[in-house]
């Protein structure tokens, strides 16, 4: 139905329209523009007959405004039970993510590099105290810090790789996306507050 639809799913549309609810048909007419133009044409018949519309001019009101696809690399969401949600799954998983310096930092700590292994075990704890924060309130002086505590990271991370390896390309890889993954979701949470 939506214009990247198979045809075999272009077929079915003729079947399954008539079947929807009123609130999906609602959805459809919002999103008419990105439908193929045959689902589009029944989904406004189908509303006309269920007296959803009373004609193809009522599709001009303002509820009927077709919405835009956000198809960016950190799509704006809309709907702030939406962005509450997505700030909550998001902070929580920033907290797993700080689990990774402590252990890392006790680590180090047993291995009589007592003063690293306290500084890493304390970014640790600030992380995860942040990243708490965030599941409970929005608050973008945390993301700038946690910001600045993964470029901390990221310079720590490949400073250690390269003096210990040289400059081997696979020892780069497994942490270039996991702090990639990790900047990526807090510039989506810093988005959330725009």
């Amino acid at each position: 139905m939506l214009r990247r639809s198979t045809t075999k799913i272009n077929a079915d549309f003729r079947k399954d329209i008539p079947e929807y609810s009123d609130k999906r048909i609602i959805e459809i007419l919002k999103q008419r523009d990105h439908y193929q133009p045959e689902a589009a044409k029944l989904a406004i018949e189908e509303a006309i007959k269920r007296g959803i519309i009373f004609s193809e001019q009522d599709l001009f009101a303002e509820e009927y405004i077709v919405e835009e696809l956000d198809t960016k690399l950190i799509p704006k969401i809309r709907k702030a039970k939406n962005k509450e949600k997505i700030r909550r799954s998001l902070a929580r998983t920033l907290v797993l993510f700080g689990i990774m310096p402590l252990v890392f930092g006790f680590v180090q700590i047993n291995s009589a590099n007592q003063l690293e292994g306290v500084l890493i075990l304390l970014a640790g704890l600030l992380w995860m105290y942040l990243s708490a924060q965030l599941i409970k309130q929005y608050q973008k002086l945390f993301i700038h810090v946690l910001l600045a505590l993964s470029l901390l990271a990221i310079a720590y991370v490949y400073t250690k790789l390269i003096l210990a390896n040289g400059f081997v390309i696979f020892d780069f890889f497994l942490p270039g996306v996991l702090l990639g993954l990790l900047v990526y979701g807090l510039l989506f949470l810093k988005k959330l507050g725009d």
